[in-house]
């Protein structure tokens, strides 16, 4: 039951979606590669690694405290997508300059807003399913939904895109932030940019007026559930299949975690799957 061992032991984002263990070998915080004190990154913190030590210089995600006062800190909260996010009180990164364009959306974890310099965009309304204008809720005038990918419209997404956010992207999540989220009432695709729903946290996911819900492209790390044996952010281990407990099928691009949840360096264990760290 190795496999699920580690599913209760990591985070869910991934999102949202977090993991065990960032880069290196080592088993005390800081010694594994990224800019932690002796060059290692901030893991200093369960269940990313290391011990239990309070560090207020460190991202929000890795600082071993509960911000936002959920009864979750770092990695046990879905609203922490990686071990850099800055902000465990919503599902912004709280990295500056990202998560700032609330109508043309790029790769969601890749620590920038901007296609520049990863292929991807897309129009929110394509993610949130309007087949008008009429029906888009945020930047109707520069809406059109043959721009879209399928079923909305003919578009696709570069190999660009695909190639560059979807090793960054956590199981359950697309390139541009359409996540599956779970919670004790179910799961549900959420538009987890902040700028699209603002008042979507890890106590409104059942409200879909807070939590916009979404349609997933066909890029970035979509799959999570039985047939993966990968959890989704906040699913609970227990409705994955008995047949859950050898290694999981990790994402297209991605690798399953080795012993002790140990990933190559700039990545970490999210789910049992080696992820990109936020850029």
């Amino acid at each position: 039951m190795k496999t699920r061992l580690l599913l209760l032991a990591a985070l869910t984002f991934s999102m949202i979606a977090c993991g065990s263990k960032h880069g290196g070998t080592g088993t005390d915080a800081g010694d594994d590669g990224g800019p932690g004190d002796d060059g290692g990154p901030y893991i200093d913190a369960p269940p990313f690694g290391g011990g239990c030590t309070p560090n207020t210089s460190a991202p929000q995600c890795s600082n071993c405290m509960d911000d936002d006062g959920d009864g979750k800190i770092d990695g046990d909260d879905i609203e922490c997508t990686s071990p850099f996010d800055n902000d465990e009180g919503s599902f912004a990164t709280g990295i500056p300059g990202d998560n700032i364009d609330p109508v043309e959306q790029d790769c969601f974890f890749d620590g920038n807003s901007g296609a520049g310099n990863d292929g991807c965009n897309i129009h929110v309304c394509c993610l949130l399913g309007a087949a008008t204008k009429a029906d888009c809720p945020i930047g109707a005038n520069r809406y059109n939904p043959a721009d879209c990918p399928p079923p909305l419209g003919t578009a696709t997404i570069s190999q660009q895109c695909k190639d560059t956010c979807g090793v960054l992207t956590p199981p359950g999540c697309d390139c541009f932030g359409c996540c599956t989220l779970c919670d004790a009432t179910g799961c549900y695709d959420v538009a987890t940019n902040p700028t699209t729903s603002p008042d979507c946290t890890d106590q409104t996911l059942g409200d879909p007026t807070k939590c916009l819900r979404c349609t997933k492209t066909d890029c970035g790390n979509t799959d999570c559930g039985g047939a993966t044996c990968i959890l989704c952010p906040g699913q609970d281990p227990s409705t994955l299949p008995p047949s859950c407990n050898s290694t999981p099928t990790c994402p297209t691009g991605t690798t399953p975690c080795g012993a002790g949840d140990v990933c190559p360096a700039q990545t970490f264990c999210s789910n049992g799957c080696c992820i990109g760290v936020i850029q």
